[in-house]
Formats: structure tokens, C-alpha cells, sequence
């Protein structure tokens, strides 16, 4: 079953960024639970699409915002860091959810770059090693 329904994919986000990020904002928690709620109205636009249209994306982007705010949620804004670590946690979920569901996508190109980013990323907020315990202990599932 490949049916990833938003709000699983939101609190698996926070319960990352909880596992990751053990000293994150209520801030930063906050949005992660609500960070795709905006789809409801604009649709799951894939992250590939908005890569090769980033016009697209960013008319997608703002339609969902509004759309989170009709929803009621007005919340604080991130710090740079913190937009940076819930992107991660974000792309994070989406890998391991590929990996659990439809692992032979793993070979495909775009998935070994989303793959190389979330590292890079990990490295650059200093989580490497935790993230890396989670890539490998998924990649040697039986």
C-alpha cells in the first residue's frame, strides 16, 4: 500500500524532528504538523515538478500558505535553521517512506539525489550521524 495520507506524513515529520532535534522549538513542531496542510486546496504538487518549475512551485507555495491560514493556523515564522531542519526531517520521511513502500525506486535518480541532499543538509546542521543511523538502518531492512 502506498497511500501516504498528510497528516501521517506530518506527525511522522515532527517525530523526526523530535528524534533528530531533541531540543527543537514547539515553533518548529508546530509547523511540521501543519507544514502540508495547504495541499488540501492546491494538491501534492511532487518535488521533481516544482524542481523543473520553479514558477509553478512558487505560485504552489503561496497558494498553500493562504490555504494554512484559512485553515486557522497562524503561526510564528522559522529561523533560517529551523526551515532548514524541517525540510530535512520532511525530505527524510518522504525517502523512508519510498524505501518502505516502493523501495525500487531507491535506484532512480532523483531519489539518489534526495538522498544525497538530506546528507549534505544533515552535515551542514550537524545531525550527520543520526541521520546516517536512520539511512543505513532502513537501507539494510530486510
Amino acid at each position: 500500500d502506498t497511500l501516504d495520507y498528510d497528516c501521517g506524513h506530518q506527525g511522522r515529520v515532527a517525530l523526526l524532528i523530535l528524534s533528530i532535534f531533541p531540543d527543537a522549538s514547539r515553533t518548529l513542531l508546530a509547523h511540521a504538523i501543519t507544514h502540508d496542510q495547504g495541499e488540501a486546496a492546491v494538491g501534492d504538487i511532487s518535488y521533481d515538478a516544482k524542481r523543473k518549475y520553479p514558477e509553478w512551485a512558487k505560485f504552489c507555495n503561496a497558494a498553500e500558505a493562504v490555504e494554512i491560514l484559512d485553515q486557522g493556523f497562524r503561526l510564528p515564522s522559522l529561523t533560517d535553521r529551523e526551515k532548514r531542519m524541517l525540510k530535512l526531517c520532511d525530505h527524510l520521511d518522504a525517502w523512508l517512506w519510498m524505501m518502505r513502500h516502493a523501495r525500487h525506486l531507491a535506484k532512480r535518480e532523483d531519489w539518489i539525489e534526495q538522498k544525497d541532499h538530506m546528507l549534505s543538509e544533515a552535515t551542514w546542521l550537524a545531525v550527520w550521524t543520526e541521520v546516517m543511523c536512520l539511512v543505513d538502518a532502513e537501507e539494510n531492512r530486510v
